[in-house]
């Protein structure tokens, strides 16, 4: 996903940055955790990490919803889920890029959202439902830590220029090597006086997958067990 956004980075980006209002790059996006008020949201999170962790195929597809929603132009509903995923074979589905995108988005809090429809949703990571719509989400992104350091270079041994928590910040390049060949990736930001590196687990963009889910049947809240009814990527 991050080589996507990477490629959506036009020429004019820096020309872009400036026209884009400079607060823009210091709006505060706190994290969010709506599950935590609902009591039968935390064992349920706890039972799909483990499943992510063991990639457990069963499990999973055992809670999509049979319309779910999937990415770009991909047909609703698990058949195509289970196509656009590779989980048609056990082979397959060991090697799926599905398990890193979940693990990915678990570690973050689920923030409420209300459907076309009227069902009441719980997705996460918040920050694809929090993120401002005004704002560009392939120029900016999400802060989603507290104290993370930005760095001169791509590199932990580069000196520390700034600290960056829970804001919106400009990025110039998602995804790049570390300076002295270390597997730690990095995020090219944009700062109001310049600019520098953040580790990649530090940023999130508003359009890295999503998924949403619900317990309504209809507009009918909490009745029934959680599902999952949407995992897109790309804004989808």
């Amino acid at each position: 996903m991050r080589a996507l956004l990477t490629l959506c980075l036009a020429a004019g980006l820096s020309l872009a940055l400036q026209v884009l209002p400079a607060s823009a790059q210091e709006a505060p996006l706190p994290p969010v955790d709506a599950g935590a008020k609902d009591p039968s949201w935390a064992p349920f999170h706890k039972r799909l990490v483990a499943a992510v962790e063991q990639r457990d195929v069963k499990f999973l597809l055992s809670i999509l919803d049979p319309k779910v929603r999937n990415s770009f132009e991909k047909p609703d509903g698990v058949k195509a889920f289970v196509e656009q995923w590779d989980l048609d074979t056990a082979a397959k589905a060991k090697e799926s890029p599905l398990w890193t995108e979940m693990r990915s988005m678990l570690r973050f809090g689920a923030a409420p959202l209300e459907s076309a429809t009227g069902e009441r949703l719980l997705c996460l990571p918040y920050v694809a439902v929090t993120f401002p719509p005004t704002i560009d989400p392939y120029l900016f992104a999400a802060v989603v830590t507290p104290d993370a350091p930005v760095f001169a270079k791509p590199s932990t041994q580069a000196p520390i220029i700034a600290t960056l928590s829970y804001q919106i910040v400009g990025v110039e390049d998602w995804d790049l090597e570390d300076d002295v060949k270390s597997p730690q990736r990095w995020v090219k930001v944009v700062l109001k006086n310049g600019g520098g590196y953040m580790a990649s687990e530090h940023v999130r963009s508003a359009i890295e997958a999503r998924a949403c889910f619900t317990r309504s049947r209809g507009k009918v809240p909490n009745a029934g067990p959680w599902r999952m009814i949407s995992l897109t990527v790309g804004g989808g």
